[in-house]
């Protein structure tokens, strides 16, 4: 009994030290043991450093807890308290790519595939050459059965580096093309039909200056033409729209409205992907391609 009644002094000082340690001193302990591979003490050590925070510790080394416990969290099988951990997190520092990535990465396996792209959109808008980012949110559209965007975000992946996606990038390519139908080849056996000149016609090829005459006329069905068969040939989005003309500068075949181009590129600062730009602007029916209106329109 006596002994009892005097370990209780010493447990209480002992607790009593505990807690008055400060935020940084238990994250560089749980830093430290961190690196000594002591997961378990180091994932305490960050917790009482969050309990023993203060204002004047800083916002910024209490999200860079948060997401070191969160990190230990996940590897523990705690993916709920990871989660709430990396929300935390982000919630101060809302620029911080890789806590996005990994959050996204903890809705993607437990199937929340709209939240995950959220995620994996905020970080690609932070860093745009964030590789992995690229790679997670082509697989959640891939499980999402939105080939054309998943290949499209596998072969960025390829590009920044990403091994395991340039397979796949591989393997869905064909969905860009997919459901385009296929024009059939002029059959040989059936010359072109030649029109009967006007009596009135010239006999001779009209002159140089009457050929300039008939320059061309800007179609969109050609400017989404010309875009479709660079894409269909494997080049990315941004890279064939990036090659279009504007028409009001060079009015050739394959040209596009500058307003369109202009839309495109409002949307990629914007944070859209290249291929959810292109699927939005480049349209039948896109108000960008509207002629402009006269004062006999009205």
């Amino acid at each position: 009994m006596r002994t009892r009644a005097l370990l209780l002094p010493l447990l209480l000082l002992l607790s009593s030290a505990a807690r008055a340690e400060s935020f940084q001193a238990w994250a560089a302990r749980a830093a430290r043991e961190e690196r000594e591979k002591d997961d378990k003490t180091a994932l305490q050590s960050y917790s009482n450093a969050l309990t023993s925070w203060k204002e004047s510790d800083g916002k910024a080394g209490k999200a860079k807890v948060l997401c070191a416990r969160a990190a230990l969290r996940d590897k523990s099988g705690d993916e709920q308290g990871a989660l709430e951990d990396y929300s935390a997190c982000v919630a101060i520092e809302k620029k911080n790519a890789k806590a996005l990535v990994r959050r996204g990465e903890l809705r993607l396996r437990a199937g929340k595939l709209s939240p995950a792209i959220d995620d994996f959109y905020k970080a690609i808008a932070v860093d745009i050459r964030y590789a992995v980012a690229y790679a997670d949110r082509g697989r959640a559209y891939e499980l999402q059965g939105d080939k054309e965007f998943a290949a499209e975000d596998y072969r960025r992946a390829c590009e920044l580096g990403v091994k395991a996606a340039c397979a796949k990038a591989k393997e869905l390519a064909p969905a860009r093309a997919r459901g385009r139908k296929k024009k059939k080849p002029a059959s040989a056996a059936a010359p072109a039909k030649s029109k009967a000149p006007a009596d009135d016609a010239p006999s001779e090829p009209a002159p140089p200056e009457h050929r300039a005459a008939a320059a061309y006329v800007p179609r969109f069905a050609d400017c989404l033409g010309s875009l479709q068969s660079c894409v269909d040939g494997g080049g990315a989005f941004g890279g064939c729209v990036g090659k279009a003309p504007a028409c009001e500068r060079k009015p050739a075949k394959g040209c596009c409205p500058g307003a369109c181009l202009e839309a495109y590129r409002k949307a990629l600062n914007n944070g859209t992907s290249e291929a959810a730009a292109y699927r939005s602007v480049f349209t039948t029916d896109a108000t960008c391609a509207a002629p402009p209106k006269s004062d006999d329109d009205d």
